[in-house]
Parts: structure tokens; sequence; C-alpha cells
């Protein structure tokens, strides 16, 4: 049992307060008013259909009648599952406004207030909304609301073509013509109508000199900007939302920020209705469905240090991933190694995804063991976890889902078990047992590190490919942080490395015998973050010019060693080296390296 000392843990007074993540699609809701799993099933399968609107679909419409619009009910149902009240409410206003409210909002308005406040005024991210496995998006789409709007006894008509809504051209102060608000939205109809994308119509009128001021205006004093033309105004910025959703974190969530507050000041008649097409624009946002929230460990194994009594009680209560990599840990997976006198767990983890990877890694695993280093994980799907106990004495764990938060689950269920692991992608590779030197560096600070990074020695730039997590209250709590707020924002585009950046911030610790400080650059990931984001946790860069290389595509990165004098213990595998005589054992020459484990 002396290995089950290093496991048993106890909660840390600074730990991470939220108990487990949110079940934005209500696969786990136990709830005695609506059959949360059936309901989203069968609205997908409607929207993936598209024979129809989905307010028309009378499975849909019948479980929404049974709620009418009682608002503690629907408080209720929100409480249980945000988004899929929010689909049901869109729904309910979809069936109303078609049958009832042609000429009048009155007969669905408190339907509509209600949709509003919870899809808009309450804490749920558009991107949430906008990626959600729930078909919110195909339900925003009410086009019959314009066919309404023909009629000229229609309020819909009014919402439409009032002056106050179309925004005839303004003069500005000095007499000069105004932005074309006009011809905008002239342009977003034919776009729409033609179901086209909105930019390439729009790409010259909101580039131009006067939409650039005025998003510079909006974006530096957001509490007085004053927009000439306020619903114009939100399409071009749900416009512009939509371009940066693809292009630059930062500039996105800038845009939601100040989206968030007009959206929420709106009625829902100047959103479905309007005449900019808000609604149409809004679901164009974000065009990706987001990883399935499921990360196989639970939440409550990730978010908080577990209790453990026995083998056995873990087994009864943990999830399957978590049972085995317990299980992992106790055998080959971990191995016991000392810092500065103290006697820690420490394994190496790998996760694998695809079929195009799998031939490397038999021999990927007999490099390390040719190292003589066993305590290696291998983290994958099916098909990698069948390779991977092919090989003997191999440590091999399945994952159910492939979540690119796996980069931060798998090192946090590690230090939930009291282990320190060093996590590295699939194209790292092992030039000499790392053991030994990862001791040295950490002993070569006055503090040893709870986080050691790989880095880039020309770019001031972290790059976790490469990490070694030391099992900490206070890193514990760090990482639960970071991986509950990129749970939070599903945000495209390898945000994951960079939400590590932003979270760090600036201040890598410096070895005792440092001449030159090690200098970083944090990233910029949105105009707000979390307190945790500061984090009370020891952390330093690895060496990234020789014994912990990073890719030479970069031109102030690569190998910077010498050949005689110096040998590398990682480097990653995309290098093309000036000196490839240097790189013995690379991916590209499987035949006479990989293939016999030298």
């Amino acid at each position: 049992m002396a290995w089950w000392r290093f496991l048993l843990l106890l909660s840390s007074s600074l730990a991470f307060r939220k108990s487990d993540f949110t079940d934005w699609d209500c696969r786990r809701v136990n709830s005695k008013l609506v059959l949360w799993n059936t309901l989203r099933e069968v609205a997908v399968a409607e929207a993936d259909a598209a024979e129809s609107s989905l307010f028309t679909v009378p499975n849909l419409v019948s479980t929404v009648s049974d709620f009418e619009t009682s608002t503690e009910v629907f408080e209720m149902l929100f409480t249980e599952c945000p988004l899929g009240t929010i689909f049901l409410l869109e729904i309910a206003l979809g069936s109303c406004l078609l049958n009832h409210g042609q000429y009048t909002f009155e007969p669905c308005e408190a339907t509509g207030d209600l949709l509003m406040e919870f899809m808009l005024r309450r804490n749920v991210s558009m991107a949430m909304l906008l990626t959600a496995t729930w078909p919110i998006k195909q339900a925003l789409d009410m086009p019959f609301l314009y066919e309404f709007g023909a009629d000229t006894a229609s309020s819909w008509h009014t919402v439409q073509n009032s002056p106050v809504y179309i925004c005839d051209q303004q003069v500005a102060d000095n007499g000069e013509g105004g932005f074309e608000w006009p011809q905008l939205q002239e342009l977003i109809w034919i776009a729409v109508r033609d179901e086209e994308q909105v930019l390439p119509k729009v790409r010259n009128l909101i580039f131009g000199k006067e939409i650039q001021n005025l998003v510079t205006d909006q974006l530096q004093d957001p509490h007085h900007f004053l927009p000439d033309c306020l619903s114009g105004w939100i399409a071009t910025l749900l416009i512009f939302a939509g371009i940066t959703w693809h292009m630059e974190s930062y500039v996105y969530f800038s845009y939601e920020q100040v989206l968030k507050r007009y959206l929420a000041a709106l009625e829902f008649w100047e959103f479905f209705g309007s005449g900019w097409l808000l609604s149409a624009l809004m679901g164009q946002v974000c065009v990706m469905h987001r990883t399935i929230n499921e990360m196989d460990f639970s939440g409550s194994e990730l978010l908080k240090d577990p209790h453990i009594n026995s083998i056995g009680s873990l087994r009864l209560k943990a999830s399957p991933i978590f049972s085995a990599t317990a299980a992992a840990v106790l055998g080959e997976g971990a191995r016991p190694y000392s810092v500065n006198g103290e006697s820690r767990l420490l394994t190496y983890a790998v996760y694998v995804w695809g079929e195009a990877f799998l031939k490397w890694l038999p021999a990927y695993i007999r490099r390390f063991h040719s190292l003589g280093v066993y305590n290696l994980m291998v983290f994958g799907d099916i098909a990698t976890y069948q390779v991977c106990s092919a090989i003997q004495r191999a440590v091999c764990l399945q994952l159910d889902t492939k979540n690119s938060l796996h980069r931060y689950t798998i090192p946090l269920a590690l230090m939930n078990l009291g282990v320190d692991a060093f996590i590295l992608d699939f194209d790292i590779y092992p030039f000499q047992d790392p053991t030994p030197v990862l001791i040295s560096e950490m002993e070569s600070y006055s503090v040893a590190p709870e986080l050691l990074i790989g880095g880039s020695f020309g770019d001031a730039c972290i790059c976790n490919a490469l990490a070694f997590y030391r099992s900490t209250p206070s890193l514990r709590d760090f990482i639960r942080g970071l991986l509950d707020w990129l749970y939070e924002h599903p945000f495209p585009h390898a945000v994951s490395q960079r939400a590590l950046s932003a979270f760090l911030g600036e201040a890598p610790m410096q070895k005792k015998q440092s001449t030159s400080p090690v200098v970083v650059k944090a990233e910029r990931l949105a105009p707000w973050l979390p307190d945790r984001a500061s984090p009370g946790i020891a952390w330093a860069v690895l060496d990234p010019g020789v014994q912990f290389s990073s890719s030479a595509n970069l031109e102030t990165s690569g190998w910077a060693g010498d050949a005689e004098m110096s040998q590398p213990v990682f480097r990653s595998s995309r290098h093309s080296p000036q000196r490839p005589e240097l790189l013995r054992y690379t991916i590209q020459t499987p035949r006479d390296t990989w293939t016999e484990g030298k």
C-alpha cells in the first residue's frame, strides 16, 4: 500500500469551487417534466431533415403546449436545461406568431419576452447558443414574418418599414453625406434571400472609412457611443463578429460583449422581425458545432480533489477512464522519483487520435521503452487502444470522445491522483531519458516550479506541445479554472494554447544561476478573464534551444545545440533542420529508426 499514500489527497482550502461542468446538452438531467435527451434527438433529427420550419413539427409543438407560457415553469426548466428551454421557447414563439401574430404582437408577447430574457439577458454566451447541439440556430429563422410585413395592416409592416428602423441616409454634422445605411440593408437582404454569404456582398461598405471610424469609437468608449442607426449598427456588429469568430478571439469577444448589451435591450419583434434580418445574421456568427461536451472524466473527478478511501471505493464510483487511469498509476503508468529530497510519482502521457497516426504508434512507444521509460501512458480512441495494447508493457487508456480539452483533462486527472505529469504531443520525439534532465531543471530554481512549459527562444511565446505539471493544490486549482473557461467559451482555432498563455501572464520564474532573463509575452485572449487567470503558481519555461526545442518551421525556433557537445531531450518532428545529420531519429525516416526502435 506504499504506492497508495501518493494517491490520497486532501481537499485544498483553495479548491476550485465549481463541482461540475454545465450540462449544456442536457444529457445527464434527471427531470420530472421533460425527457431532454429524447427531445434533443427529435429536434436534431427534424433539423437535419429540414422539410419544414421546426415550429411546425407536431412533436415539438405539442411538447411546448404542455407548458403554455407559465413563467414559473419555464424558470424551473431553464434551471434544469438552459439551452433546451431556449429551444422550447423558440418553438413556442414561432408557432404562436404563425397562428396568431399576423397583425399584432400581443398574443405572443409573453412568450417573446421570456425567450429574449433567457436567450440574451442571462449568462449564456452567444457562442454557446450558436454552437450548441440543440438546433437553436435553425429555430431562429422565421421568414414568414416578412410575408406578414407585406400587409400594410400588419404591425410587422411598421417594424420593417418605419424610418426609425430603416435609417434613411443621415447627414453628418459637417453637412456631408453620412453612411449609406439603406444600401447596406439592401445588400444584406439580397445575400440572405439568395442564400449567399453576407460578407462578400457588404465587404466594400463595412470596411470603408466611415464604418471603421465607428468601430473604433464603439470599442474605445462603448458606454458613450450612440450609433445614428441602431438596427443597422447591430447588423454590422453581427457581421464583424462572424468574421472575427474565424480569426481573432480577443476581437470576437470584444464584439460579443458589445452585442450582448445591444441585443438584450431589443424587443422580440425588433429582433425576429427586423428589416435588418438580425436573427438571421446572428445565426451566421458561429458556423461550427462545438466538440461534444462530454469529456469522459466526470466533472467532479476533474474539478475537485477526490476523497479516496480505497481502490474499491474508487472503482465503484469513478468513471471508467478515471478508474483505468488510477489502475495505471498503481501499475507501470507512474514511477517514483525524487526532487530536492521529496519522493513523488511521475508519468509521461500522450494522446493520439486518427487512423493516419496509428502506423507510428508502435515505434513511438518502443522508442520510450528503449530509453528505459516505461511510465508512458497512451490515451486515445478505440483504434489507438487496440494498437497500443499489442505492445508489450505499454500502458494504454481508451477515451470515448475526441475533445481538444483533453490536453488539460488528462494532466488534471493525473494530478488529482497525486501524480506529476509530463504531457506530450504525438510529434514530440525523445532523444534520451527525460527524467534526470527534468529533475535537474526543477532543482535549478530556488523553488521547484509547479509548471514547466515549452517555448520558443526567439518569439517569447510558450508552446504547450510539451508541458510538465507538478501536482500541487495551487496548480490543480489553476488548471481547473483554465479548463472551465475553455469549456464555457467554445472558440475555434487552437485557442487552448493561447488561453494557457493568457492565464499564465508574463512572469515566469528565473533560474538561480541565470545570466539572461527568460522573457514571455502573454497572448491577448479576451477583454476580461476570471480572477484565477492571475496565477499564484510557480511556473517556468523549459530550455527551448537545446534540450526541449520546438519547431524549426519558425525562423526564430529550432534546435540551437552543438552536435558534439549537446544532445536534445525532446524535439518536435516538425523540424527541417539545416544540419539534418543531427536528427538521427525523426518521423520522416521510419525504416532505419522508428521501426527498429533505436
